[in-house]
């Protein structure tokens, strides 16, 4: 493990054997945010509206306006993050402006970690008024926390150009009694997770036009403003979005050529998905749906495909985004009867790819793309951490179009679909677990027999386009730029991996398919920018209490030496006396993580470290600043990003 360079604790003249003693004690010092709970991940919803359409078939449009089954009394409807954006220099503190919640709910209670307490902090809310909407009493709340608070509980958490949400707490409404003459029913407790939308401080600016009052576009974005965008929720639940009457807005002013439509309201939903897919068209055979065409009720002449909504966000992570797209062709084959009457479990398995081998997927009902099943010599069937560049799966590809019957692998499906996960969220289990069980072969034959050969277009080139959609006003130049970035980012063709090693969907496709984003209106000028979507270095106010001397550079070759230098800013104390950055390889172990410290001269400090062929990978950077007999610590910023360019699965030494 790398002690660091020379660190004089107490005196300038202690001698380096003390000195790195007390660098590897800073290193036990230094702690590790907890690993958030699988039910924590935003799940997709796409599989329950499948499940509808295959209920309801595809000819009644009345159909497709979707009732969430399990919508309760009590459910929470959105909220307005007040900033809008959280980024390293907001100075201020954080409100949830106008949290609505369905019907007479007095008070809910909240549960976010704070890192100087290094414990889970309780809240209650109570309500601040009642209103009315759509012939409905709703509740509203406004929780207010200081900067000191905002950051305690998101400034050790992993955020940065790939992680443009970070997780806040554990909503909870309280369970509603009711009493029959013979017994009292005691109800369950609703709990929701609260995401707050995150930027870095390197958002290239959008050039924005406005066309009127109610709509504004810029090169990869459109800005709708519909009043009661998302009061269908009030009866309709989660789906109550009227994305048929937003898609006929988009089309008053913007061409009929893009295969799908991204909706991400500004009013963050709360709900416990992060995104879902709606097929509107489907001129492909062979996929375990009709072939149909809906596209007309959305406002489309035969060309629109689908449409996806994103829960703040989410819309920025590249496995999500890939997720909702690959729903367009997958997983609606009869897993169960192909792998010979499995019982099926994990997150809506109905359209969603069983527990497989060999290959990761990205829309796994029981494993999440970044992990897959291996087979280990010894142990046999085991859970691998999918190595980075994740790629959609052999039969994802054929179902596409891009590859050959002949072409797909035998697949073996196993018994035992449950063995990782009680909940119905995908799982990341521990690496090297044994998969349990038997396993039965499914191959293409197979899916032939059960769904016919596939036939229709392959699709070499999908288009979407970004329109998020708020309720009271148009967006800030500073939410059209983010917006905007996070939807051309989706287009890349490289540079854009995230830190559990996600790529972009050209990549995630093989280098098969190209995503195309950018904005074409009907009757006004076409906006043609480039947007620099990998950030070239982290920003130097991005590690909160500290100003670097220059940006720490994204993309770092191996042999190369970087130094970290600047000056701490943190005004919380003035006897800090040391810097420590540890650079958190994805995947690595404890004994694998660099931490490196500097001593201050004055406020200033320099932290050198040459990256080497064993630290090949996706990093983030971690900042703490320590004081003398100060305790374990929290790091106060986590930005990812970074990436070391070469084989992480070469052998190499360090060195500072």
């Amino acid at each position: 493990m790398a002690l660091g360079v020379a660190l004089a604790i107490y005196t300038l003249g202690t001698t380096a054997a003390i000195a790195q003693t007390s660098v590897a004690e800073l290193e036990r010092l230094a702690l590790s945010m907890p690993e958030m709970p699988e039910a924590v991940r935003l799940s997709c919803a796409t599989p329950e509206i499948v499940a509808r359409q295959r209920f309801y078939g595809f000819s009644p449009l009345d159909a497709l306006r979707l009732v969430d089954p399990g919508a309760s009394e009590d459910q929470p409807l959105w909220y307005d993050q007040n900033p809008r954006i959280v980024r390293a220099d907001h100075s201020g503190g954080l409100s949830l402006d106008n949290l609505l919640i369905t019907e007479d709910v007095a008070s809910v209670s909240f549960e976010r970690w704070s890192a100087s307490r290094e414990e889970a902090v309780q809240e209650t809310w109570q309500r601040t008024r009642t209103d009315s909407m759509g012939g409905r009493l709703v509740s509203v709340f406004n929780p207010r926390w200081s900067s000191t608070e905002l950051w305690n509980t998101i400034g050790s958490r992993l955020r940065g150009p790939d992680r443009p949400r970070v997780y806040f707490g554990k909503l909870t409404i309280p369970k509603r009694i009711t009493t029959t003459d013979d017994e009292e029913d005691d109800g369950d407790d609703r709990t929701f997770h609260i995401w707050l939308t995150a930027a870095p401080l390197n958002v290239p600016t959008a050039e924005v036009r406005r066309i009127d009052g109610t709509t504004q576009y810029a090169s990869h974005v459109v800005n709708l403003v519909i009043p009661d965008f998302g009061d269908r929720r009030i009866e309709e639940g989660k789906f109550g979005y009227d994305l048929a009457g937003a898609a006929n807005r988009f089309y008053r002013y913007f061409r009929d050529d893009y295969d799908s439509i991204a909706f991400v309201p500004r009013q963050h939903p709360v709900a416990q998905y992060g995104a879902f897919h709606r097929n509107v068209r489907n001129p492909v055979g062979g996929l375990g749906i009709p072939v149909f065409d809906n596209a007309t009720h959305y406002g489309s002449n035969g060309v629109l495909r689908s449409v996806e909504l994103y829960q703040g966000g989410s819309f920025g992570r590249t496995e999500t985004s890939t997720h909702e797209i690959g729903h367009q062709w997958v997983d609606y084959w009869n897993w169960s009867v192909m792998a010979g009457d499995i019982e099926r479990a994990g997150h809506e398995p109905d359209a969603h790819t069983p527990l497989l081998f060999p290959g990761e997927v990205y829309t796994g009902a029981v494993l999440n793309v970044s992990r897959r099943v291996e087979v280990d010599d010894e142990a046999g069937y085991t859970i691998a951490r999918t190595p980075a560049g994740a790629r959609l799966h052999p039969t994802t590809l054929y179902r596409m179009g891009l590859l050959e019957t002949a072409e797909v692998p035998e697949v073996r499906v196993f018994e035992n679909q449950g063995q990782f996960t009680d909940t119905d969220s995908s799982a990341t289990p521990d690496t090297g677990m044994v998969v349990e069980g038997g396993d039965r072969g499914v191959h293409i034959n197979d899916a032939l027999a059960e769904h016919g050969v596939r036939t229709g277009p392959a699709d070499r080139n999908w288009s979407r386009v970004t329109v998020v959609v708020s309720r009271n006003e148009l967006l800030s130049a500073a939410e059209m730029s983010y917006w905007n970035w996070l939807a051309a980012r989706h287009a890349a063709t490289g540079d854009v991996t995230s830190w559990e090693g996600v790529p972009s969907f050209y990549e995630a496709t093989g280098e098969q398919v190209r995503l195309r984003t950018d904005v074409t209106p009907r009757n006004h000028t076409r906006i043609r920018q480039t947007i620099d979507v990998a950030p070239s270095g982290v920003h130097r106010e991005e590690l909160r209490g500290i100003l670097l001397d220059d940006p720490v550079p994204t993309r770092i070759g191996v042999g190369e030496r970087i130094v970290v230098a600047g000056r701490v800013t943190a005004v919380d104390r003035s006897d800090f006396h040391a810097v420590c950055v540890r650079w958190l390889r994805y995947g690595a172990t404890e004994d694998e993580r660099i931490f490196e410290c500097g001593s201050l001269n004055g406020d200033w400090f320099s932290i050198p470290y040459t990256f080497t062929t064993a630290d090949a990978g996706n990093y983030a950077l971690q900042a703490f600043l320590f004081w003398p007999e100060s305790g374990a610590q929290y790091p106060r910023a986590s930005v990812t990003g970074i990436q070391v360019e070469g084989d992480p699965t070469a052998n190499g030494g360090r060195s500072r």
